[in-house]
């Protein structure tokens, strides 16, 4: 008689979007949105076909990054359930899906800014999946050539809108960007160290201790804010209901991180994420106020 065989699970949506981190990889194109729309005097179709270009490159670069490392996923209990550890989407099928994800931005992204977005494409693929992918594995440091990949959207969505990227008033957002990804991945250290540990990546908990990195992490935040405030600089708010807004909210932000300095707060895995969602939403309502400040 033949050995029965058990049949591999068929790939659901939801696999899908698991695969490709959809959600976040929407998320990824925002911020370029917002730079995009205080650059440029008018909305273009460009400003559609620059986020969908960002979207699919993010789809795929997640999607190669979670092949890169299915035999550690399969460590961690956050992400042992991935599709390609459960088997629910082949190899070969990943293979396809990557390239075409891939392939598509690089089409997508070459109809508005020729070859330099294809460059600059390239560019992300090489960093994330390149650098720092294995970097991770094996050195705590990786985070900050990781950082510059949140500068990308901005880039790319502040040249689609006619912007030079050597404005300064650029460079204060990009700086900005890049500074926030800082203790924005340190948060998550705090929150997910276990995971991380069980699969064997070095993080700067394990340089800093638990303590010294939640406080490191409140410096970073205090960096963030002022990096926030020498961009609106750059575009001084001209309602100054939105001017207030802005300055209440960072000097909440300062206030709210705080509980990052007292005794044992690292090992409180719900405030340290909830000091990370806050610190998003902080990054996301500050841009969101000058784009509003410009069209009130």
């Amino acid at each position: 008689m033949k050995a029965k065989t058990l049949a591999q699970p068929q790939a659901t949506l939801r696999d899908y979007f698991s695969f490709t981190k959809a959600l976040l990889s929407f998320a990824v194109g925002i911020p370029g949105v917002f730079v995009y729309l205080l650059q440029s005097k008018e909305i273009s179709p460009d400003l559609g076909i620059g986020f969908f270009a960002i979207f699919l490159l993010a789809l795929g670069v997640c999607a190669l990054n979670q092949f890169q490392e299915k035999h550690l996923d399969a460590l961690m209990p956050r992400t042992q359930n991935r599709p390609l550890v459960t088997g629910s989407i082949s190899e070969t099928k990943a293979i396809l899906i990557i390239f075409g994800l891939i392939g598509l931005s690089m089409l997508s992204i070459y109809s508005v800014l020729s070859f330099a977005g294809v460059g600059i494409f390239a560019l992300v693929v090489f960093l994330y999946n390149g650098i720092y992918t294995p970097m991770k594995r094996i050195n705590p440091y990786a985070v900050f050539p990781g950082a510059l990949l949140g500068v990308i959207p901005p880039v790319i969505m502040w040249m689609i809108a006619g912007g030079d990227i050597f404005n300064p008033a650029f460079l204060s957002l990009a700086w900005f960007y890049f500074i926030w990804q800082m203790p924005h991945f340190w948060l998550l250290v705090l929150v997910y160290h276990d995971d991380y540990k069980e699969a064997g990546f070095p993080t700067m908990r394990d340089v800093l201790g638990g303590e010294g990195l939640a406080r490191i992490t409140y410096i970073w935040i205090l960096f963030t804010i002022i990096s926030a405030l020498m961009a609106v600089s750059f575009f001084i708010p001209q309602n100054t209901t939105i001017l207030g807004l802005i300055l209440f909210h960072s000097i909440f932000m300062l206030y709210k991180g705080m509980v990052l300095l007292y005794k044992d707060t690292w090992k409180n895995k719900r405030l340290c994420r909830k000091t990370f969602m806050q610190l998003n939403l902080y990054t996301l309502v500050v841009i969101g106020l000058l784009v509003l400040d410009k069209f009130v």
